[in-house]
């Protein structure tokens, strides 16, 4: 075993939650045996595999369970398959992200400090009986020919009993199970593949690599592998096409978190290697994605070569880049420090990388319009920490309350898709910091552009484990300001001190929403967030049905004080 592993039994001791920095909150309720279908082999459909220093890598077992209809009126038809294979990649025996086994190493390793630590080559093989799987819902009627992918944020671990085998996340209490982000894409005529894989940055991990000179390296998960997930995608698209007639036309890639940093890296892996990214007729396997909060604010488009930045400096290289949505949740708090075991190493991150998540995601958008990359666009949204809300029905889990992210994300699906297939230009990039160089500052849905109080990060009750959450504060003109989990004051006036709650015609006076000596009102409020839904409406951030949602719901929403 590792030298690290007393440090990281400590850090777990202390740390269990297994969805810290914005992992994938999966469902892990087991079935009831006597409810599930038939396992049968899904091998036939399985990806090639790919010679690697003379060993065959790639998918060696699939096992399926196919749970039919499980939406009847929407005709949603489930089926839950089971991975088991080999990989290849390096690991690190020392410094940061011991526990990663990855195939960019470039990025995985030396963003987060650990550029100077020997890396070594070897195979990794992964089991469907620990969890390395994926569900697949699709429409039986309706299907527009396309697939989203879904990759989760770094969590999932065996060994801490946040994963289980392959056939123990079908619940027949609930064997529709989506949030609100696959939903949409549903309703839109996609089919859905939600993916899971042994992730979690915290954890020992549930692998062993085997290195090319022969040692056993335990401690491995795979969070930054996205061969894993291309080799999923082909093997749904042999699936989709005995059972539904033909291939899907278009790959879209949603990642969270770590699930958009592997992304990113992918994109950044095809100039090097473009075969990466190709089926063997040549199509590109993914044409599109939706980065949803890249873990860290990274990677950053940056590979140094003997002291040269070598990517995207040449016109192929750039055009290769696949076209690409970063959404930024500036609430998230994130700020890395040498505390954490394995986490970053502030010691040796790369000029330019910054230990605060949200600077490195303005960094990133930067660093796209100087290398003048145009397939990029970053949309950063106000009021919304690591997470979206979209598993919660209503926004709200006691004292977390998170505005509806999904709403934002129903728009940005068809801007992927229209800007694809289409050429239809998206919204130039978005930002409040001037220095990205955004044509526009950065989004302001009507909870936030129209506010009624305040969203913050680390709810109340939830101390710092509350970070990727928010929490809401009313303009009631009575309380005073909260505190919030970490026991500091929400400053809702901005003044530097704790004091009694604004009502909401003092704050919209105070944010220019009202005019001196105006009060507010049903009216001024029904007006504020038509305003808002407009101008997010006409440039297709948000979809007609959306807008007039918003309307409606402002039409009766319950005031603070006023």
């Amino acid at each position: 075993m590792r030298g690290n592993t007393i440090a990281w039994t400590l850090f777990l001791a202390l740390f269990p939650t297994p969805w810290i920095f914005g992992g994938a909150q999966q469902s892990l309720q087991a079935g009831n045996p006597a409810d599930e279908r038939p396992t049968v082999s899904c091998s036939q459909f399985m990806a090639p595999k790919k010679n690697v220093n003379g060993k065959m890598v790639g998918q060696e077992e699939c096992l399926m369970q196919d749970h039919g209809i499980v939406e009847p009126n929407l005709k949603y038809h489930r089926v839950d398959m089971g991975i088991t294979g080999t990989l290849s990649g390096w690991i690190v025996k020392q410094g940061a992200r011991q526990n990663y086994f990855t195939s960019g190493p470039d990025f995985t390793f030396t963003q987060y400090g650990n550029p100077h630590s020997p890396r070594f080559h070897g195979i990794l093989r992964y089991e469907a009986a620990k969890g390395t799987s994926l569900t697949l819902t699709y429409p039986e009627t309706g299907w527009n020919g396309k697939l989203f992918v879904l990759v989760h944020g770094r969590s999932g671990s065996f060994l801490r009993g946040t994963m289980r085998p392959w056939d123990e996340y079908f619940d027949p209490a609930k064997p529709f199970d989506v949030d609100k982000y696959e939903k949409a894409m549903l309703a839109k005529g996609y089919a859905i593949a939600r993916t899971r894989r042994n992730a979690d940055g915290f954890a020992i991990g549930d692998y062993s690599a085997v290195l090319d000179d022969g040692t056993v390296w335990p401690d491995q998960n795979i969070n930054m592998v996205p061969e894993l997930i291309l080799d999923e995608v082909r093997m749904v698209n042999n699936f989709l096409k005995e059972r539904l007639g033909r291939k899907p036309t278009r790959n879209y890639w949603f990642g969270h978190s770590a699930g958009a940093y592997t992304a990113l890296a992918l994109n950044y892996l095809i100039q090097s290697n473009p075969d990466i990214n190709k089926e063997a007729d040549g199509k590109e396997t993914i044409s599109g994605f939706i980065l949803d909060d890249p873990g860290g604010g990274l990677f950053l488009p940056v590979l140094v070569k003997n002291g040269q930045d070598v990517l995207y400096r040449t016109r192929e290289s750039k055009a290769q880049f696949v076209k690409s949505f970063s959404i930024a949740h500036q609430a998230y708090p994130l700020v890395y420090s040498n505390i954490v075991p394995g986490e970053m190493d502030l010691n040796n991150i790369p000029e330019g990388v910054s230990p605060v998540a949200l600077n490195n995601k303005r960094k990133m958008a930067r660093l796209m319009k100087e290398k003048g990359i145009d397939n990029f666009r970053m949309y950063e949204v106000r009021g919304v920490s690591h997470n979206g809300g979209e598993r919660l029905e209503d926004g709200k889990d006691g004292d977390v309350q998170i505005l509806d992210l999904s709403r934002l994300m129903d728009g940005v699906i068809d801007l992927l898709d229209n800007w694809v297939e289409k050429g239809i230009e998206p919204p130039a990039t978005k930002s409040d910091d001037p220095g990205v160089g955004a044509s526009a500052s950065a989004i302001g849905l009507p909870e936030t552009a129209c506010p009624l109080g305040r969203y913050y990060p680390f709810p109340q009750f939830r101390g710092t484990r509350g970070a990727g959450s928010t929490g809401f504060a009313a303009y009631d003109g009575t309380s005073l300001e909260p505190l919030d989990g970490q026991l500091m004051f929400v400053d809702m006036n901005e003044n530097g001190r704790r004091d009694k709650r604004e009502t909401v015609t003092e704050a919209w006076r105070r944010i220019g929403l009202l005019k001196a000596g105006k009060t507010f009102s049903r009216a001024r409020y029904v007006e504020c967030v038509q305003s808002t839904a407009a101008k997010l409406r006409k440039e297709n951030l948000i979809t007609e049905k959306i807008a007039n949602l918003y309307v409606e719901e402002a039409e009766k929403e319950a005031f603070p004080a006023q």
